[in-house]
């Protein structure tokens, strides 16, 4: 990242994801133009705090938002960008976000720390193979190649490419026919991502054991 003024005052309000937390602060360690904006940035945040008092929100209501932000319904937000990627109905997208909350649909991955649930897609992905793709905080996915071109959405959490590239809930990552890569899970919550691949992957690695 270059630099991060529109990210800065999500920062200050304490609204930034774990993982996305710790890059931004390696990024201010280093670029003294952030740390100039955030402290002009800071006594405005401040000040807004200050204009509303505190209200203590109701038992009941606390209960709905932390099943909202920590249970199943967390990925509803998704719903329509998910049913773009597979080619199905937001309806369909509803029903495999919610899915994802049945243990029993995941299958062990190639590496530990790997789990997948496979799903299916519409017309315009058609022959393709699609999953959701589990990764705890810190895993390694093993290096691998493609034949036939692979995207992926990130939900939650994100991963690294061998390469450096991180990619953050929202966003989107193709690798094109014959590339070579692995990613790791970044800190934080676990990486869950939607994988469609056009063909086949082969693995340049012995894979563990047990998957």
């Amino acid at each position: 990242m270059e630099h991060l003024d529109d990210i800065l005052p999500e920062w200050l309000l304490g609204t930034l994801e774990p993982a996305r937390r710790d890059a931004v602060a390696r990024h201010l360690e280093g670029c003294a133009r952030c740390r100039a904006e955030l402290d002009r940035l800071a006594p405005a945040v401040d000040a807004l705090g200050a204009l509303v008092p505190p209200v203590e929100p109701p038992a009941a209501a606390l209960t709905r938002l932390m099943e909202r932000m920590e249970g199943p319904g967390r990925f509803a937000r998704w719903a329509g960008k998910v049913a773009a990627f597979l080619d199905v109905t937001e309806a369909r997208a509803r029903d495999v976000l919610e899915s994802m909350a049945e243990p029993g649909n995941w299958l062990p991955g190639p590496a530990d720390g790997v789990e997948m649930m496979p799903v299916e897609t519409g017309p315009a992905r058609e022959g393709m193979m699609a999953a959701v793709v589990r990764l705890g905080p810190g895993v390694r996915y093993p290096r691998h190649a493609h034949v036939g071109r692979e995207w992926n959405l990130v939900l939650e959490g994100g991963f690294r490419e061998d390469s450096g590239q991180e990619v953050w809930p929202g966003e989107e990552l193709e690798k094109a026919d014959g590339s070579l890569h692995d990613f790791t899970a970044l800190q934080g919550p676990a990486c869950i991502c939607f994988a469609v691949l056009e063909g086949t992957t082969t693995f340049e690695e012995p894979l563990d054991a047990g998957a």
